[in-house]
């Protein structure tokens, strides 16, 4: 198995370190004092660097809020290339999202979640941000999801393929994402769900319960 991130400098990954630190810094003071209150310097304070080193990583506090689906856009692509090369495209897809499912079902996390879920949806300007965002994403998967293809010599494989198959396999992450938040049900089989019915009305192979 092989990957564009297996050639990710060192610099790059203490860079990703500080951003993932920073995010994570950020969120538990949104949930703990609300997004409005929250400003710049607490955050920095809060990860023990200056205001002037926060803004290397981030230009706003609204940056920061976006900056964890870009933090989900590079698991997934990380997620997806360690996956095994003798196991089929869909079910790789949906075993990328375990990571996703269990910070979404973490009693902790989860709540965390929700919480930025309700920020980034306050903001006309976050949810423009959330979803450049998340369609960068799904191109880097398929980008990913080509590659792997193509390693594995499947017949008839192309870009157009790749795109498609990263489309639908985000379309059943945002949809189990909705209905588990509107139902209450758990995200893990509200995901299975959303991926099955894809698999069942296009004879796609998907992953046993």
């Amino acid at each position: 198995m092989s990957s564009t991130a297996d050639h990710e400098t060192l610099r790059d990954r203490t860079r990703r370190a500080v951003r993932s630190e920073l995010i994570d810094v950020a969120q538990n003071l949104f949930a703990e004092l609300g997004f409005e209150a929250v400003t710049v310097d607490q955050i920095a304070a809060a990860a023990g660097m200056s205001k002037r080193s926060f803004f290397r990583y981030f230009a706003s506090k609204e940056e920061v809020v976006l900056g964890k689906v870009d933090r989900h856009g590079e698991s997934f692509v990380r997620a997806l290339a360690e996956r095994p090369d003798d196991e089929p495209a869909w079910v790789a897809l949906r075993r990328m999202f375990d990571d996703a499912v269990a910070y979404g079902s973490d009693p902790v996390l989860g709540p965390r979640a929700v919480e930025m879920d309700r920020v980034i949806q306050s903001s006309e300007s976050l949810r423009a941000g959330y979803l450049q965002r998340m369609q960068k994403a799904q191109d880097l998967v398929a980008q990913e999801l080509q590659a792997r293809e193509e390693r594995r010599r499947t017949s008839d494989w192309g870009a157009v393929d790749a795109a498609a198959l990263a489309a639908a396999a985000f379309a059943a992450l945002l949809t189990a994402h909705a209905h588990s938040q509107s139902r209450g049900e758990p995200f893990a089989a509200c995901l299975d769900a959303a991926m099955g019915a894809i698999s069942r009305h296009s004879g796609v192979r998907t992953p046993a319960p």
